[in-house]
């Protein structure tokens, strides 16, 4: 996809102009907004927010609620009890009454605050349609498959998403974020090293961005661990690099021209700076598990975004020096190179395969989320060197 793209796609696109206009539209605030967000997109499935059975969920396994941010806004949210836990629970789960949005009357709420052991994963998806799109609640399913009685999954709608109030920017967003791993922390009662954040496209900005401000905290929060899934460096590359149907990237040509692409990016109204706050993450933080995946044949968003976060967080976290990489061959499944030293842990799947979306419901996903929650013996199926 990448040797089509640079030989053939990009040239017509420079040649044929249309970039040009392109640009200059995307400088417009209201515009660019639209383009990044894409929040008023909404699928049909996806319009099942408060009827999850319909979406292959059993009565009750999902509890709908609302969570309120310091700034006036509130959030529609899914708590996901997994299958083991409902198992053992079916009959309160199958008997319980309609709360309205009660979620501390509810059977997942309490079966994961009382669980010393419970997990929960925080889910951030990409831009576009709601937490209910079929292939995200196939995913929720997915991620707690390895450990089916102790991961829970808390997925939310970002302002101006579904039936989230507000409109969407990056300090909404982040509020959106904190009011979330504040639910998470201080009603739910789960300390941070039993949480990861897992972020798709757009997602893995806002998680990066979440993760950085407890992080950067006078006394440090720091979890679990951190997934990013398709991840883009900052607003003004992912513009760029952003292919329409997977197939035209009508920006790209602002790339060959270095001072376009820098008046350009200085142009985005939200900038969403994951490759600086990554870097900061990594130089101040003791304790640190980022993974990064993406897949090759990712027609939406280059995989060489997430090539270009693991080295500049990587150079941070190593201070310069060579790093001492793991370097594992998986097959048809990809290349993973892994760095670990004192607490810390970066990673980076390059998957062959599983384009933009459809990876994220691939085991190397579910097999990360384990990983973080330390409820595997194994790195990426691959056992230690000698």
């Amino acid at each position: 996809m990448s040797t089509l793209r640079d030989k053939i796609v990009l040239p017509i696109s420079f040649a044929s102009g249309i970039w040009i206009p392109a640009m200059l539209l995307c400088c417009i605030p209201w515009v660019q907004k639209g383009m990044l967000y894409l929040h008023w997109v909404t699928f049909w499935p996806g319009k099942w927010l408060t009827e999850p059975e319909r979406a292959g969920f059993l009565k009750n396994q999902v509890s709908p609620f609302r969570i309120p941010t310091k700034d006036g806004e509130s959030l529609f949210a899914w708590l996901i009890a997994p299958l083991g836990v409902y198992s053992k629970n079916a009959q309160s789960f199958i008997e319980e009454k309609t709360l309205q949005g009660d979620i501390e009357e509810t059977t997942s709420f309490r079966l994961l605050k009382e669980d010393p052991l419970a997990r929960l994963l925080i889910y951030f998806h990409g831009n576009a349609a709601t937490l209910a799109q079929d292939r995200r609640t196939e995913e929720y399913r997915s991620y707690s498959s390895g450990a089916s009685d102790k991961i829970f999954v808390l997925a939310f709608d970002y302002r101006g998403f579904g039936n989230s109030t507000g409109s969407p920017s990056e300090t909404g967003l982040l509020n959106d974020a904190e009011a979330v791993v504040e639910w998470a922390l201080n009603t739910a009662c789960i300390p941070p090293d039993r949480i990861v954040l897992l972020g798709h496209s757009l997602g893995t900005a806002v998680a990066t961005g979440i993760t950085y401000q407890y992080a950067m905290l006078p006394v440090p929060i720091h979890f679990a661990g951190l997934i990013l899934c398709a991840a883009f460096t900052n607003s003004g590359n992912a513009f760029t690099a952003y292919s329409i149907g997977n197939t035209i990237p009508v920006l790209a040509p602002i790339n060959l021209i270095p001072s376009l692409q820098a008046w350009f990016s200085r142009r985005m109204r939200d900038t969403w700076r994951t490759d600086q706050r990554l870097v900061a993450i990594a130089k101040q933080s003791d304790r640190f598990r980022l993974t990064l995946v993406h897949a090759e044949n990712d027609g939406t968003m280059p995989w060489r975004q997430t090539e270009l976060l693991f080295t500049s967080t990587l150079q941070a976290a190593t201070a310069g020096d060579v790093p001492d990489l793991r370097v594992i061959d998986l097959g048809e499944a990809g290349k993973q190179e892994i760095w670990e030293n004192n607490g810390k842990s970066i990673s980076k799947l390059i998957a062959k395969h599983g384009d933009h979306d459809t990876m994220m419901k691939w085991s190397p996903i579910s097999l990360a989320v384990l990983e973080s929650f330390a409820l595997t013996n194994v790195t990426s199926a691959t056992p230690p060197r000698e």
